[in-house]
Parts: structure tokens; sequence; C-alpha cells
């Protein structure tokens, strides 16, 4: 039964860390060549506040948060796709290429039903930077129904 439990937890590893290949090749291949970084000319994803508290919500409210940000590097940013951490966290962001000193935006919508308690909320910006992977993250604390 161990060996069983054992080899279900390996291949799951194994399943996570081919997914995350899986993401960063796709995130490489989405980049043109012209925007692709190197050692002397980078975009840079600099976030205005990566880590924010949303207060304090009802059971079942929604909250919004904008995170900016601006391509502090020397070469045009662009967003390859945003994830959350949670199906109950929804991004939107700048579609536009993202040229050096110019801003940018990604905001989400935190949707609480089904939730209670203090919740921390991550999101990654996958972009044609090194490294390709930018987070900012999010708290909030859902109060229950009265």
């Amino acid at each position: 039964m161990r060996a069983i439990f054992l080899l279900f937890c390996i291949c799951g590893i194994l399943s996570c860390t081919n997914q995350q290949k899986e993401a960063n090749n796709s995130t490489e291949n989405a980049i043109p060549a012209a925007l692709k970084p190197s050692a002397e000319k980078q975009p840079i994803l600099k976030v205005d506040k990566p880590y924010v508290s949303l207060g304090r919500i009802t059971e079942g409210d929604s909250v919004f948060h904008t995170f900016n940000f601006k391509n502090t590097g020397n070469l045009p940013l662009k967003i390859i796709s945003v994830n959350a951490s949670c199906g109950c966290t929804t991004p939107k962001w700048t579609t536009e290429i993202i040229q050096p000193g110019k801003k940018g935006f990604i905001r989400v919508k935190f949707d609480s039903k089904g939730k209670e308690g203090k919740l921390q909320k991550s999101i990654t910006a996958y972009c044609n930077t090194l490294p390709a992977e930018n987070r900012m993250a999010f708290k909030v604390e859902v109060l229950p129904k009265k």
C-alpha cells in the first residue's frame, strides 16, 4: 500500500515538473525574436506594489485590484499570459507591447463565493523577461455571511 502511495506521489511530482517545463516552452515560443531578452538588453516588469491587502469583504462579494507596473528595462515588454493561484481570481492585463519607460496593468477580480477566513492569492505574469515569471499577490479577509 505504501509503495502504491509513493508511486502516485512520484508520478504527481513528475507531472507538475513536466507541466512547468511545458509552460516555460510555450512562453518561450510565444515571444517574437525581436523581443527576446539577452544579458545586455531586456525588459523589466516593475510592479508599483507587488503585495497588497484588499481588506475585509463578506462571503459572496467580489473585490477588484489593479497591479500597475512600468517597463523599466531597455527592450519592449510583452505579457504572454497571466495565471492566478486559484479559480476564484480572474486576471485581465495589458495586451499591447509595453515600450521601455511605459506603463501597463494587471487587473484581478477575486470572487469570495464559498470562501471564508484570511486568504492569500498569487498571480504570475509570464513575460519576455528574465526570468519569465513575475509574481504579485494579495491578501483578503472573507467574513461569513450573517
